[in-house]
């Protein structure tokens, strides 16, 4: 909830007794039309007050009650009370238990939570509660374990994925993947850790992070340096960060002096679309960069510079020429 819970519970107070002005209910309105979460806790309220109330409940003189209490505690130390204004003390009171207990149950609800994400033909971006981004590759799916209270975060990882976490960084955030870990320091980097595949990348193009295992020592690396993790050989290297790594989030790619065949197979991958060359053209090489261009564009521009031909044959696109520029 983001408004002030105690003006909320004087709201709902004033609703449940029948003393809200037509502006606070309205208001109240409102605030429930915010969430889901918003109108089951006003729901729950009513409900727990109506199961509270009690037969045959007398008429009182609420000021002269809070009055009569006042005065017994004149004298002793000043402290806080939290009172609801003009509805009576004991529908107060009991409201107040109602309040404690919706809260203190949807608090510890919301502490520990589980999110489960899944990418089949498509890449799927998904943001978290404190605005972590997890960008997942088609064929890949993560299960997050949020901890609001202890500001931790779990994301058990198949398949390949890119983590944007912001600068303001409330949690700290673990990727876990088979018995590799990868720890955040404040960054965004991607993880490719696909379950029949030997190797595991994590690169890093923010920040740091600790890349390691159980009872292994592991790594750590920079913006623009790549982790790798032999399965088979059980080590870890560190080589010059792909700077296409984050393509299939961002459709921009930067070549340089790439060969076309690598060109082209990193162009399938992101746009799922076979393209096949056709001639002595697959060692053309290829420096430009492309910020999130459609896929036709791209090839249009490839074959404009090396001067070959692009032709769509439905089912392939297929690039031809007898050489290249």
């Amino acid at each position: 909830m983001n408004e002030n819970l105690e003006h909320i519970e004087d709201l709902i107070g004033k609703f449940i007794v029948g003393e809200a002005s037509e502006i606070e209910i309205r208001k109240l309105r409102e605030w429930c039309a915010l969430s889901d979460e918003n109108q089951k806790y006003l729901e729950d309220a009513k409900l727990i007050f109506q199961r509270a109330q009690l037969p045959g409940k007398q008429e009182f003189d609420a000021d002269a009650a809070w009055n009569k209490v006042k005065n017994q505690i004149h004298g002793k130390e000043k402290k806080s009370w939290f009172i609801f204004p003009t509805w009576g003390i004991a529908a107060g009171l009991i409201l107040i238990f109602a309040f404690t207990f919706i809260f203190y149950s949807i608090r510890q609800s919301s502490q520990n939570q589980e999110f489960n994400f899944t990418a089949d033909l498509i890449a799927v971006t998904q943001r978290m509660p404190d605005l972590t981004e997890i960008s997942l590759n088609k064929n890949s799916d993560v299960r997050v374990d949020y901890d609001e209270r202890k500001k931790t975060g779990t994301i058990h990882l198949s398949g390949e994925a890119l983590i944007n976490i912001p600068d303001s960084k409330k949690v700290n955030w673990t990727v876990q993947t088979g018995e590799l870990q990868i720890e955040d320091i404040g960054t965004v980097f991607h993880v490719k850790a696909f379950p029949n595949s030997a190797i595991v990348e994590v690169t890093v193009q923010e920040g740091r992070v600790r890349f390691y295992k159980e009872n292994m020592e592991g790594i750590s690396l920079s913006a623009g340096e790549k982790g790798t993790y032999d399965k088979n050989l059980n080590t870890f290297s560190k080589l010059e960060a792909d700077p296409n790594v984050a393509a299939f989030v961002t459709r921009s790619f930067t070549f340089q002096e790439e060969e076309l065949g690598q060109v082209l197979n990193s162009l399938s991958e992101v746009y799922g679309k076979k393209i096949v060359m056709e001639g002595d053209i697959s060692g053309c090489r290829l420096t430009v960069a492309f910020e999130n261009e459609d896929l036709d564009t791209i090839l249009g521009i490839i074959a404009e510079t090396l001067g070959l031909e692009v032709s769509d044959e439905g089912s392939q696109i297929k690039i031809s020429g007898d050489g290249c520029f």
